[in-house]
């Protein structure tokens, strides 16, 4: 992959602090990805390092013990999905999203959004109101300039898009934070489909986006 999450994103993600959405798509984009599976496993060899440098160490709580409890759970219930559930590792959806949406993104319920935009908001996760944003946009098609007021991972499915940092092709991740100001336009010849997580609104340049963005909540 040539784009990929920044080191602090996979540090986050190895030590469980990602929230849902964000961690879904990191986990779509190590599918594929040798390089940042490669650091994900240096990460958490790292934290099991520190957890064995601290086993002499009172832990309120028994905080280590219910550690291993919930590693142990988390990994009962992956069992249990792996045995449920059938899915195909060569769509173009990665295993991780394909709990979430199927096997195939047609099967998306597809609204419009702006011409030649469209969007599917997908819930992931109902006790804490969790969902990922699904775009599908026209060749040649540009989303107008804006900047983050929070966090954003963008991870591309189909198709490719530039911006100001370079190009990004399926299973690409954009990954932004509230420092970052760019205008994405797709450039393959195919439409592109992209989901996205945040954890704030998107801030447009242009005063007709951002009425807009209010109401379509990106």
């Amino acid at each position: 992959m040539k784009n990929c999450p920044d080191l602090a994103t996979i540090i986050s993600y190895s030590s469980g602090a990602l929230s849902k959405s964000f961690a879904l798509l990191v986990s779509s984009h190590i599918e594929k990805c040798d390089h940042c599976r490669r650091n994900i496993d240096r990460c958490c060899e790292m934290g099991g390092s520190f957890l064995d440098a601290e086993e002499n160490t009172a832990l309120e709580n028994n905080s280590y013990a219910l550690f291993l409890d919930k590693l142990e759970e988390s990994k009962n219930t992956e069992r249990q999905l792996s045995v449920k559930d059938t899915f195909d590792k060569s769509s173009e959806v990665p295993v991780s999203l394909q709990r979430h949406i199927g096997r195939d993104l047609s099967s998306l319920k597809w609204s419009f959004l702006a011409p030649g935009i469209k969007k599917c908001s997908v819930k992931i996760d109902e006790k804490e109101n969790k969902h990922l944003t699904f775009l599908k946009i026209k060749s040649k098609k540009k989303i107008p300039e804006h900047s983050h007021l929070g966090s954003e991972l963008t991870l591309v499915l189909k198709g490719s898009f530039d911006d100001e940092n370079g190009r990004y092709m399926a299973g690409d991740i954009a990954d932004h934070d509230h420092t970052s100001r760019h205008e994405p336009v797709v450039t393959s010849d195919e439409d592109c489909v992209c989901v996205i997580a945040t954890d704030g609104p998107l801030i447009f340049n242009s005063l007709i986006a951002n009425i807009f963005q209010s109401i379509a909540r990106i």
